[in-house]
């Protein structure tokens, strides 16, 4: 399918900076545009929003390492050998021993304001536009300005959830606020990513045509701002908004659950946003690394697969210690193990071959020499390339994740039943055994918190879970004394540090308790 992508859209637009007109000695110098007096028509505007997509894939993270840090912060990934040396910014985030010059961490929190930065500008540009002359008959100056609120939106959703009180940028002009003070409370930020979604909600449409496919929409705003509601506890505020999903999307049947993971038929009925990725021959591999922009080849490259499959990179493995996770007892109080687990990973319980759907296979895999392996994002069934020849893209959200969210919803306003209802929906999809007991609430969020990790596993949910559930603490000492020999986690790792570089830099951050937050 093909699918818009921004980082070749924004080469686009240097190009037209930098090319001359049929006269080549009159042209337009390139070093004379700026935010004054560019960014003016439509077509301007959507190279700005264009931009804005691009922030996913800088600072090393959506392609490289925003997989990885969250994964090892809830043990749903570890590291091998190889891991150690190539990539330290992540190891002492399994250990639960990193601090505010985590670059990783830091990475995230500057791609979010490079990210707000971009939306800001286009936000402003945009409402110039039409408050001087009204949409374009195409509605791209409006679709744009949406496309930006609902960028914005999570962007700050994410800052609001990880860092509680942050700076608030909301103008591309910041003159008046070059050393941007932090929130006085965590509400405000959210209160700004609300605000955004709901603007976005009303300005994007409900789908997008095949060359625009990826982008942002009505369901995608609408998704998030329910999740927005959902980790702020106002349960029925979120369920209404997953409701309206209802029949937007659906969850793919059991033989094609793995399309959820892969390359192959991406941005399908159950992927409410995805952020794109491709491969293609003269790609260049190493953007996701650096800067993706500035090249004459673009890179929209994952290198997921390669970090965790065993004859590539191999820097993280599947964890022995989930493996048990697949293995419940039923209702008849018999040992089951979830179908879940053959998707999941390679070996033992899991996948006992691979390259299964190409000519040359299946290929047994040999669990014996290798351990356990994620089977999810690898391609291991489809695909034999070389190294950075990915386009996985990242769902960050997909119509499972909101079924569950939706269950959590029912559950904490009241309708146990209609929370199992919701749970096994999920499960009869994958042709797991759905639930006939009568639970209470307490029973059913037990259930409802193994079927999010079942289903949802290294997929960068589990961390956020325990920590709005507030049991974080308590779930990942036991596993790190397992590990480590030392409960690690502190009241202080429910929230992420402020980046030490920001302390130094921003001067309006005030003072920050124990060089954390």
């Amino acid at each position: 399918m093909k699918k818009f992508f921004p980082i070749k859209a924004f080469a686009i637009i240097m190009i037209l900076l930098v090319s001359c007109n049929e006269d080549i000695m009159n042209y337009d110098d390139p070093n004379t545009y700026t935010t004054t007096n560019y960014f003016e028509t439509p077509e301007e505007i959507r190279q700005a929003s264009n931009a804005i997509y691009v922030g996913f894939y800088f600072n090393s993270m959506l392609g490289f390492q925003w997989n990885t840090m969250f994964n090892v912060l809830a043990a749903e990934a570890e590291p091998t050998p190889a891991a150690l040396p190539n990539e330290p910014d992540l190891v002492p985030l399994w250990q639960y021993i990193h601090n505010n010059s985590s670059r990783a961490i830091e990475n995230y929190w500057r791609m979010l304001y490079r990210m707000i930065l971009r939306s800001n500008l286009t936000i402003d540009k945009a409402q110039e536009y039409l408050d001087e002359n009204g949409d374009d008959e195409n509605n791209i100056v409006s679709y744009s300005q949406g496309e930006a609120y609902f960028l914005r939106g999570w962007a700050y959703a994410q800052l609001a959830f990880y860092w509680g009180r942050v700076p608030i940028r909301t103008s591309f002009d910041q003159s008046d606020n070059v050393d941007a003070p932090r929130a006085d409370d965590v509400s405000e930020v959210w209160a700004v990513a609300e605000s955004d979604f709901i603007k976005a909600q009303s300005l994007l449409p409900d789908s997008w045509g095949i060359e625009n496919i990826g982008r942002a929409t009505k369901g995608a705003a609408t998704g998030f701002l329910g999740k927005l509601y959902l980790y702020n506890e106002e349960y029925a505020k979120a369920d209404a908004e997953f409701v309206k999903l209802q029949g937007e999307y659906d969850l793919l049947p059991i033989e094609q659950y793995m399309y959820n993971f892969g390359e192959a038929n991406e941005n399908n009925q159950e992927g409410v946003f995805e952020v794109q990725f491709a491969w293609y021959p003269g790609s260049w591999k190493y953007g996701l690394f650096s800067s993706p922009e500035g090249r004459t080849s673009p890179s929209n490259m994952n290198v997921i697969p390669n970090l965790y499959s065993w004859n590539d990179w191999g820097n993280w493995k599947f964890p022995e210690r989930r493996v048990s996770d697949f293995i419940y007892n039923n209702e008849n109080g018999e040992s089951y193990t979830d179908p879940r687990a053959e998707f999941t990973f390679y070996g033992g319980i899991g996948d006992s071959t691979w390259q299964d759907n190409l000519a040359t296979g299946p290929v047994p895999f040999e669990f014996e020499t290798l351990g356990y392996w994620y089977k999810k994002f690898t391609n291991k069934e489809d695909r034999i390339r070389n190294s950075g020849e990915n386009g996985n893209n990242i769902r960050l959200m997909r119509y499972a994740d909101v079924l569950l969210m939706r269950a959590e919803c029912e559950l904490f306003t009241g309708d146990v039943d209609g929370c199992i209802s919701l749970i096994n929906e999920v499960r009869e999809r994958i042709g797991a055994f759905t639930y006939s007991d009568t639970y209470n609430q307490d029973q059913a969020f037990d259930l409802l918190k193994r079927e999010r990790q079942l289903e949802l596993m290294g997929e960068q949910h589990r961390f956020n879970d325990l920590k709005r559930w507030g049991i974080l603490k308590e779930v990942m000492n036991v596993e790190l004394v397992a590990e480590f020999g030392s409960p690690n986690v502190e009241d202080k790792h429910y929230l992420f540090p402020i980046p030490k570089n920001e302390i130094d830099s921003n001067f309006g951050i005030g003072e920050v308790s124990n060089e954390w937050n």
